[in-house]
Parts: structure tokens; sequence; C-alpha cells
């Protein structure tokens, strides 16, 4: 009995002082203990087989390995992109661990049988390096799966504290052990380690409700992917310096670690005393970079900044290499590699992460890993032939490479004094993003050594409403004290939404509990200030949280109970077992039943949409019955909010009945609002369903807007693969959702030669209307314009006029995804003038920045908007086949312009010539009823008369 109570006290402890909620406990302890493992084994096994490999192969042929690492990191980083959208985590996770115990097994018994070539050498320390990147990538990202937003701001730190503690317990057990055990035996430990690492993650996995959860939620929580973020880095100059830096910090790191493996291997000959040594200090710079992480990091980049914190890394190396060069001994090795080890993971990883703020959230996504990766190895392999062509090929001295870092390091500087310049710049145009003047007109953010927070503070206080929103909404990595009392003073601004957001802001500051101050705003007549202020009061309860949210719920203001459940449904999200401790679905269900006997009013209305956000927000399946219920029901206003409410959900079941809403005109845009909230991943869903022809055309025609309102780059693939479906007002739509997705998200990427195909497209598609609309101006000049044929011809020939014009816009908007789209905007302006000079103006300048074979396509085209009408000449000219009134009509009829298609039909109804009723036949059973019908009609009038007309 003592002993339980001890152990719930000591818990009790624990959970208070690492601000552990209830239901974390279990899955922190298993992520901790699962990167501890994780990372100690690293730290067995690498300096096992780096000791190995210096010992056996030499150190004049680590640059290769080098080279080897990098090629066969990129191999396997590209095939594990790939297979991340197809394959669960889970299984990834496992395949990689018991990959890697097979692997080091393997070689632990080679190594004692002494069966250890030199190729299994390389074989084995290429596939530890790549283990390394791969175990603790994976670890990460199933962690942010496992971990909603809030979680993880709280708990990442202690994780990662667990991380740091693997280094340094994996270095000195290899640093005590290797010479008892031997390096062969030592590796047995690793394989332990690694083998239970295999059923903690599978526990973390089922343990956690994941296998549960629909794919396109662990999708949306795993974060939007981008097939080619290489032309995003291109595209931006910020990206490009962040690229850069990384790589210049590894080809260092790489050049360091050469130093140091070869400084060691010429002082310390003993196989198992070389492995020991690095297990130490491997160790003791894991334990430095805890210290200064804990002591040093925050202080210096909130004090200094961005700038001057990205100095430390380089400078602390300059100082291990000015030793190097002065005596290549022992402690000037260890010297510089406890710099680049230490200052790594601290400061320099800090600033990085501070760098990339301003970076759109997706841009980072997408452009942040493929610089953390693939611009590691491509570094990783540069710094192994650099090294191969001075020390193998040149035979330089090993000291002479510490001039080599030198170089590079004031390269490294030169590119820091740039990178902080553009950042400053990039901030301020994101501040800036509505185009409106600062009220303080004062407020520059780049202004020589002010500091970015002074600025960001500036806005706090001076800013417009929008401007402060951007920056509440924008900013979720930074959390500087000196903007806690800028935000604060929030608290008072009269607007609503900044108020609210200030209080969301202030939730995740724990110097100072502002919970006096924040209670007053739970009787805020504004319900978005009320939820957000329950929340602040949950999250910082000093008291039992469970009992203050208890008390919240019980409350008799209607909408304190509500923003309280909202604010726990927030809260309990991803914790099942938080939810059963409050009983969050029992309360549900009793809301459900009250909902039931309800009479249909106003008051009754506001309480059925409370409870489907609440439903929508707290993830509990069980009670998804009750969207259904209304997505049916007759009032629009229920309606509409329960089409919203199933976005909330992710869940696929609701997607059928979200889709049939594109088909009316009053659900169309909540119903887009709703599917666009599942996703990058539900557009390979829609792509499927259209390529089975399992939607109706009015369903297709909202599909571009959804795309659009995801925008990602799949998105934009998969927009130009629906170019291609067989209605005019879908690639309307389509290249509409294109333009806006160029205008609002440039670093998505346009492939050229889609572009260039559609133009074509376009053309083909503007001399077909234009060989058409020639056949007709023939024919009715020769009419009586009193009878029924001129009519209809006249008709149709306004028609194919309308659309030689909407075709020379599509051809001006596909030209704007390929050119700056505000000077082909201005062009078109200008060729749609009625000023001849104008358009002949405008036409040059196209013809100057036209590539070739667009030019000689475009430039005959847009020349034609010069003439008042259609010429022989000019049919000539642009060598058009002159067509018969039959080919004429089926080139028409096989277009996707229904109008069209419409117009032709009514005008053979009207001519009544048998010789196209082969024509006609074709269209009696088109899927499209209405075409079906008028080709009937058509073929009815063909019959009754024999006439040719």
């Amino acid at each position: 009995m003592f002993e339980n109570t001890l152990n719930r006290s000591l818990r009790g402890i624990i959970l208070r002082l690492f601000d552990i909620r209830s239901g974390e406990f279990k899955r922190v302890v298993l992520m901790q203990l699962t990167i501890f493992l994780l990372i100690s084994t690293l730290l067995i096994i690498k300096p096992t087989i780096t000791s190995l490999f210096l010992s056996d192969v030499g150190i004049k042929k680590l640059p290769l390995a080098f080279i080897l690492v990098a090629v066969v990191a990129g191999f396997i980083t590209t095939f594990y992109s790939r297979i991340l959208n197809s394959v669960p985590l889970n299984k990834i996770i496992h395949s990689t661990l018991l990959i890697s115990v097979i692997l080091i097994t393997v070689f632990s018994v080679l190594l004692r049988l002494n069966l250890v070539d030199k190729w299994v050498l390389y074989f084995f320390y290429v596939w530890v390096m790549v283990f390394g990147v791969l175990a603790t990538s994976q670890f990460w990202l199933l962690a942010n799966i496992v971990f909603n937003s809030r979680e993880a701001k709280r708990l990442f730190s202690l994780i990662g504290g667990a991380a740091i503690g693997g280094g340094i317990m994996g270095g000195y057990l290899t640093s005590i052990f290797a010479p008892i055990l031997g390096s062969e035996n030592l590796l047995f430990v690793g394989v332990i380690f690694l083998i239970i690492c295999i059923p903690l993650t599978r526990n973390i996995w089922y343990g956690n409700q994941l296998q549960k959860e629909s794919v396109f939620k662990r999708k949306t929580k795993m974060g939007k992917v981008s097939e080619h973020p290489f032309h995003l880095i291109i595209k931006s100059k910020h990206l490009k310096y962040l690229a850069l830096i990384t790589a210049i910090s590894v080809l260092v790191a790489k050049l360091v670690d050469y130093q140091f493996n070869a400084i060691s291997s010429q002082k310390i000959t003993n196989e198992d005393e070389l492995t020991a040594f690095f297990g130490f200090w491997f160790s003791n710079f894991n334990l430095i970079s805890l210290l200064i992480q804990l002591f040093i990091t925050r202080r210096v980049v909130g004090t200094y900044g961005v700038g001057v914190s990205l100095f430390f890394l380089p400078v602390g190396i300059l100082a291990g290499v000015i030793a190097i060069i002065i005596t290549p001994a022992l402690w000037a090795a260890v010297l510089i590699k406890a710099s680049d080890a230490s200052l790594k993971q601290s400061v320099n990883r800090s600033a990085i992460e501070l760098l990339a703020l301003p970076i759109p959230s997706e841009t980072k996504k997408q452009a942040k890993t493929f610089i953390d990766v693939f611009v590691d190895s491509f570094a990783t392999g540069l710094s192994g032939i650099l090294l191969i062509t001075l020390i193998n090929g040149f035979n330089i001295p090993l000291k002479y490479v510490s001039l080599l870092i030198v170089v590079l390091l004031f390269i490294w500087f030169r590119l820091v004094i740039k990178v902080r310049t553009e950042y400053l710049s990039l901030f301020k145009k994101k501040l800036n993003l509505h185009n409106e003047p600062l009220k303080n007109k004062g407020l520059i953010l780049d202004v020589g050594n002010q500091s970015v927070y002074k600025g960001l503070s500036s806005v706090l206080e001076n800013g417009t409403e929008k401007q402060i929103l951007y920056i509440l909404k924008n900013t979720d990595d930074l959390h500087h004290e000196r903007l806690l009392n800028s935000i604060q003073k929030l608290l008072k601004h009269p607007s609503p939404a900044i108020v609210a957001e200030a209080i969301k802001k202030l939730y995740d500051y724990k110097s100072e509990n502002l919970s006096n101050e924040i209670k007053q705003f739970t009787k805020s007549a504004d319900i978005h200030i009320k939820i957000a202020a329950i929340e602040y009061l949950i999250e910082h309860a000093e008291k039992d949280r469970i009992e203050l949210i208890q008390h919240y719920i019980t409350s008799s203001d209607e909408v304190i109970k509500h923003a309280a459940l909202m604010a726990f449904a927030i809260e309990a999200n991803n914790n099942p077992d938080l939810r059963k401790e409050v009983g969050l679905s029992e309360i549900i269900r009793e809301k459900l039943k009250e909902a039931e006997s309800l009479p249909e009013n106003e008051e009754s209305d506001i309480k059925k949409i409370r409870l489907l956000r609440l439903i929508g927000t707290a993830n509990l399946p069980e009670h998804y019955h009750f969207i259904t219920k209304l997505l049916k029901d007759s009032n629009f206003k229920l309606r509409s909010e329960a089409i919203l409410t199933a976005g909330m959900t992710y869940d696929m079941l609701f997607i059928p009945t979200l889709l049939s809403f594109l088909e009316k005109k009053e659900e169309k845009h909540y119903a887009v609002k709703a599917i666009s909230n599942y996703g990058f991943k539900i557009i390979v869903y829609l792509s499927e369903q259209i390529r089975n022809n399992n939607f109706s055309v009015f369903i297709v025609r909202g599909i571009p807007e959804i795309v659009e309102n995801i925008g990602t780059q799949n998105g934009i693939d998969f927009l130009f693969e629906l170019l291609e479906y067989n209605d005019i007002i879908v690639r309307n739509n389509v290249l509409l959702s294109l333009t806006r997705l160029k205008n609002k998200q440039p670093h998505l990427v346009f492939y050229n030669k889609r572009i260039i195909h559609n133009i074509f497209d376009e053309a083909k598609m503007f001399l077909n209307t234009l060989a058409a609309l020639h056949v007709q101006q023939e024919r009715i000049s020769n009419q009586s314009n009193e009878d029924t044929v001129f009519e209809a011809r006249k008709s149709l020939i306004q028609l194919l006029e309308r659309r030689l014009d909407d075709n020379l816009l599509r051809i001006f908007k596909f030209l704007g995804l390929k050119y700056p789209p505000e000077e082909i905007d201005s062009l078109y302006r200008d060729i749609k003038s009625d000023k001849s000079e104008m358009r002949v103006n405008a036409i040059e300048f196209l013809d100057n920045i036209l590539d070739t074979n667009l030019k000689k396509t475009l430039i005959p085209i847009i020349e034609t908007t010069l003439s008042d009408s259609i010429t022989k000449e000019i049919i000539n000219e642009l060598r058009i086949k002159v067509m018969s009134q039959g080919e004429c009509f089926s080139m028409l009829l096989e277009g996707k312009d229904v109008k069209v298609k419409l117009a032709v039909l009514y005008l053979l109804s009207v001519l009544k010539d048998k010789r196209y009723i082969p024509i006609v036949n074709t269209y009696i059973n088109h899927p499209n009823k209405k075409i079906s019908s008028w080709a009937l009609n058509a073929m009815n009038a063909m019959n009754e008369s024999g006439e040719k007309r």
C-alpha cells in the first residue's frame, strides 16, 4: 500500500515538474526510451565501425567512404520518400530496425570469425552513417503523428533531452566496455538495444490509436509532400542561402571529422583503445551540447538574434583550426571536434530553425527536408572528393587541410551576413502582405543592428489589425520573453479577434501565470475569446486540471459550458485516456439526447451547431451519426454547418455526400471548404474517381477550387491532368485555379512542357474555331436574313466569335503561368484595346519575349486581332484547311464546348438535311441528356423532310 502510494506521489511530482498531462505519461516515456536506445546504439556502433575502418582500411580511404555515403544516402532517401506515401510508417520503421539488427549481427559474427575484408568494412561504415539519418528521421516523423502541436511544444524538448542522454550513455558505454569486451562483442549491445526498440515502436503505434485513424488524418499530421523541392530552393534567394549554409557547414564538419579521425588514429594505434577514445569523447561532446542547450542557447539566440548566433559555430571551429595549424596534437583535434559537435546541435540548430521562421509553412515542410537530407548527402560526397584530390592526389600534409577549412569558413561568414539581410527583408515583406502602410511610419524591420524582436514588438503595438493578427498566427516557433509584454497589452485591444489570438499566444508562455487577468474574459460576449480564455485557464491551472474542466462544464452559462467543452476537446483530441477520464463521449451522448427533443427554433439551431462543432473537434467517430443526420436536414443553416463539421473529421465516410453538394449552388461553397480540409491525399482519391468516370460533370466543375484551396504540388499536377477533361467549363475553371495558385503560391512548380503543350492545344482550338467561323460566315452571306436557318446560323457564328475571345484569353492565361503574370495580363489588355497602336506594340513586345516555338504559332494567331473580319487571305496566311460544312459540323460536335454542340444540333434540326444524319446519329446516346435530346430532335427533323439546303 505504502509502496503504491509512493509510486503515485513520485509520478505526480514528475508530471508536474515536466508539465506532462494526464494520458501523456506513457507516450512520453515510450518515446524517450525509444530515442534514448536509438541514439545509444548509434554511439556504440559508430565509434566501433569508425575505429575498425581507420585501423584496417586506413585514414586515406575515409574520403572514398564519404562519397559512398552520399551516393547511397541519395538512393535510399529517394526511395524512402516515394514509399512513404504508400507504405504505413510503422512498417517502414520496423523494417529499418529489423534490417539494421540483421546487418549488425552479421557484422559482429564476421568480426568474431575474422572474416572481415575491406569491402565489408566499407559496406558497414556506409550503412551505419545512413542508419543514423534514417533512424532519427523516422523517429521524429513518428513523434509528429503521436503528439499534436500543443503537446509537441511542451514535450519535444523533453524527448530531445532523452536523445542527448542516449548519446552520452552510448558513448560512455563504448568508452568503458570496448577495452574489456572488445569491439566485436560491444556491437551485440547495440543489437539488443535495437531489438528492444521494435516492440517499443509497435506499442507506440498501436497503443495510441494511430492504426484507427484515417490515412487522411495521419497524412495531415505528417504534412504535405512536394515532389520537386529543388525548384523551390532555386526560386527563393532565402532558401538558396539556407541550403548553401547547410552545405558549407556539412562540408566543414566532414573535413573536421577527417582531421579528428586522422590525428586520433595516428596517436592511438590499438583498435579497442581507439574505440574507447571515440566513445568517451562522443559522450563528452553530447554532454557539452546538453549544457550549452540548457544554459547558453536561449540567452544567445534571444539576446543577439539570428545574425550573431549563426557566427558561433564557424568561430568555434576557427579556434580549433588555428590550434591544429599551430600544433596537430590530440588536444587540438579534440578541441576542433568539440567546437563542431557541441555548437552544431545547440546554438547553431536553434538559429537555423529561427532562420526558417519567415518561410511559408508548406514551403518549409517541403524544402527544409530536402536541405536536411539531400544537401547534407551532397556535401558529404563533395568533402570526400576534395579530400581524395588533396590527400591522395597531391599528397598534401594533414595540417594544410586546415587552410581549406579556413577558406570555407570565410565563405560561411559571408553567407551568414547575406542570409541575415535576406531574412529581415523577407520578414518585412511578410508583415506588409496586404500592402497596407504601417500606422507607425517609422517602423522598419531592417534598421541596421536593431533586433527583429524589436520590430515584431513595434508591429504588435502599432500595426494594423491584419498585421497584428498575421504575427500572432504565423510565429508559432517564436516564444521570446521580450515579446510577452507586447502581447499582454493586446488583451486591451478593441478587436475581439486580436484579443482571442493574444490569449492563444500567451498560452505558450510559462514564465508568468496570467490566470487572474485572463479569467475575466470567460464573461466575454465573443465565443472565440471565451474558448481561448478557458483553454488558457485549463492549461495554466495550478490545481487539478480535471476539476477545473469539470467546474466549467457544469457552469449554468451555456456559452461557458460550450467553450469549456471545446477547449477540452482541443486539449484531448489526441488523448483517449484524458477524454475517458472526463467522460467527454458520455457528455456528448447526453447532449445528443437533449438535441433530439428540442423544438425547431433559432435557439435549438444554435445548440445543434455548437454540438456539431464539439463532435467535429473531439475526434469521436461514435457520434458522427449526428453529422450524417444534419447533412440531410432541410434547414440550410444546420446543413451548411454539418458540411463544415464533416470536413473537420477527415473521415472518408463523408466524402461521397460532400461531393454531391458540389452540384448544388447554395451548398457548393461549404462543400469546397470542407473537402479542402482533407488535405493533399484527397487529391489522389479525386483523380482515381474522375479517371473511372464516377463523377458527374457538375461535380468535376467544382473540384479545381478544392485543389486550389489545398495548394500543393500534387494538386498542380492533378489540375494539369484535369485540363484534358471533356468539358470546356472544367477547363476554364482549372485554368482559373492554376492562375490563382501561381499568384498566391509562386513556390509551386508549373512545368513548362505542360504549359506549352496546353498553349498549343488552345492554338489548335483557336485555328479550328476560326476555320469553322469562316465556313459559317461564307454560308450566311448567301442566305436570306428572314428564315430560321439564318437565325440559327447567326447564333452559331456569335457563339464561335465569343469562343475565339475565350480561346485567346486562355492562351494568355497559360502564358501567365510561364512568364511573369503581371506582364502577360498587361499585354492581353493592350491587345484587346480599341487603339490599334497599343495592339501593335503589344504584339511586338510578345515577339521579343516568346520562345521561338511559341512565337511561330502564337504571333500569327494574335495578329488576327488586328483585322475586323476573317478573310480568305487570313485563312491562307494561317495555313488553315478550308472545310466543307459537314466537316465543320463534325469538328464542332467533337469539341468540349456543350453550348457549341447544342448550337450546331439546333442548326442541323432547322436545316433538315439528310446528308448529316450519320453525324447526328453519333450523339443520340450521348451521356449528356441535353445533347442526346437535341440530337434526337435534329434526327426527327431530318427524317421528316428530304430537302437539301
